[in-house]
């Protein structure tokens, strides 16, 4: 159970669970750690008001009983008109308490799990038959997944998803019945287009393939990208010209993909994440980024222009000691400086190669501003920081969380979107979260999650009607031992999988969980 805890009454030996601002924002890389000195304490206050406190795994007799749970409140959006204290956003309104974050789960793998030999399944060729479908028809509306085991309460409409306090963090709480969506509202329209800057058309985008006939062409995509990210980061490092057209014209195939759907794009992107040897977190971002825009109904040249932005706003990071990047544990306050400078040493580099939109400039130099002020470069607040910017900071954001890093376990797509939506009002754009919520689903594509039955499974496909039965690819058996023949399931129909009940998504996993790797599944 984690207490919040102000970091005035910090002492050696808690355990810090979480803090009051986004991780990727301070220098303390790992997420969950023991305070071992005073120096922690001290980079502690300066950074946060207050963290979160893991008793249970903090030392010493006297973090045994909890302290009072202090209140803890943020302003709304576009609340603020300039930069303000701590104390001064504390005061401002009514609360909305960060709540507790459990440490990334880490899973043994089961005794006696077999030698796997590279069994590799591509998406298309998979029937598209569901598994144990015994009911011919869509489930009614008030049939809502059985709720045991599942992390925190997902509350009923999409808009409204994790807007109140979670609780039972362990994974013994529940989601309630979500509405089925047949299609758009007037008010659902209203609310993405009112995030577009003025001028812009909205777009609605309908599905024009099936993951699975886009999933070749999403894989060529990937593999295209991927390659000319690397070849860009070797001219840098060798000084020579930046091929501003080549970018567009990888960029280009990549937002034909998603119009056509975003669903396989995002599968391939997050299955070769390990796969990816370098930059594989910007072509994450590139990829989540349009996809968004997608959602929101950008115009097809602002996805272009999305999709550049994902793609380059780490570039200046070649330029950055590779021990540093490499560190792990926390930063000192000169490595943490000099880490910051990644955004200005990326605009510096896309500045010496002519072509490239000031729009998109823009985007890469604030996806790490905050609203409230707290970020960096400039510290920018509120409506000072552009529609991309914004975006590209809650993406980047997601990314960073639910990828292994040198210095960090990756965390479940589901508690990083957790994270996001508890950072929302004070640092990310409340409306923008709930927003990216919805365009990638409570549990996204290429999540691994664990179902009722106890198998294991990859999401590939959200449903339209309901966000909490996805088509998955079942790809163990219940006792967590890779499955001979991974098979498509759609959850939609219901099916009992050699049980009683209808099978539901239980929880979701890590990255990694149960010592699955993705790729023995699926070759892209």
């Amino acid at each position: 159970m984690a207490t919040k805890v102000f970091t005035t009454d910090l002492k050696v030996g808690m355990f810090i669970a979480d803090l009051d601002r986004p991780w990727v924002d301070t220098p303390f890389l790992l997420q969950g750690f023991l305070v071992e000195d005073q120096e922690q304490v001290a980079a502690l206050r300066s950074h946060c008001e207050y963290v979160m406190v893991d008793r249970a795994r903090s030392v010493g007799d006297e973090y045994v009983s909890a302290p009072p749970t202090p209140t803890r409140t943020v302003p709304p959006i576009g609340a603020r008109q300039g930069p303000m204290t701590r104390a001064a956003v504390a005061a401002a309104t009514p609360s909305k308490d960060l709540p507790a974050v459990a440490p990334p789960q880490r899973h043994a793998v089961p005794r006696g799990l077999p030698a796997r030999e590279g069994r590799l399944v591509k998406l298309e060729d998979i029937s598209r038959r569901s598994s144990g479908r015994f009911d011919a028809g869509f489930p009614s509306p008030e049939a809502g997944a059985p709720g045991e085991g599942l992390i925190g309460r997902v509350m009923t409409g999409f808009r409204g998803l994790f807007s109140q306090r979670r609780e039972n963090l362990s994974g013994t709480g529940s989601f309630t019945t979500l509405p089925e969506v047949v299609a758009e509202t007037a008010q659902e329209f209203e609310a993405r287009a009112a995030l577009l800057p003025p001028g812009l058309e909205v777009q609605t985008y309908a599905n024009q393939t099936t993951v699975e006939e886009e999933a070749p062409r999403a894989r060529e995509v990937v593999a295209q990208a991927s390659d000319l990210l690397d070849k860009l980061m070797g001219d840098i490092k060798l000084g020579q010209s930046f091929e501003v057209e080549r970018v567009e014209e990888i960029v280009d195939d990549m937002v034909e993909s998603i119009v056509r759907n975003p669903q396989a794009l995002m599968w391939v992107a997050r299955l070769r994440e390990q796969d990816i040897a370098a930059y594989g977190h910007g072509l994450q971002v590139a990829v989540y980024l349009t996809s968004f825009g997608r959602h929101l109904g950008f115009p097809r040249a602002q996805l272009s222009s999305l999709a550049q932005v994902g793609l380059l706003l780490d570039v200046g990071k070649i330029r950055l000691p590779r021990a540093l990047l490499d560190k792990q544990g926390r930063l000192t306050d000169e490595e943490f400086e000099t880490a910051k400078t990644h955004v200005d040493l990326g605009l510096s580099i896309l500045g010496e190669a002519p072509g490239f939109d000031t729009e998109i400039l823009r985007g890469i130099e604030q996806h790490h501003e905050r609203m409230n002020g707290s970020g960096y470069p400039r510290a920018l607040v509120g409506n000072d920081i552009g529609v991309f910017g914004r975006m590209a900071g809650i993406v980047d954001c997601f990314a960073a969380l639910t990828n292994h890093r040198p210095y960090a376990s990756a965390v479940s797509s589901y508690e990083a979107l957790r994270n996001l939506t508890a950072w929302g009002g004070e640092f990310f754009h409340e409306a923008l979260v709930q927003q990216f919520v919805s365009s990638v689903g409570v549990f996204p594509v290429g999540s691994l999650i664990e179902l009722s039955t106890g198998e294991v499974a990859v999401v590939v496909e959200h449903s339209k009607v309901r966000r909490l039965k996805p088509r998955v690819l079942v790809v163990t058996a219940p006792d967590k031992t890779p499955a001979t023949f991974p098979t498509m399931v759609d959850l939609l129909y219901e099916p009992k999988m050699g049980g009683t009940a209808p099978a539901f998504i239980k929880r979701g996993l890590a990255p990694g969980a149960y010592g699955l790797n993705l790729a023995d599944f699926y070759l892209a």
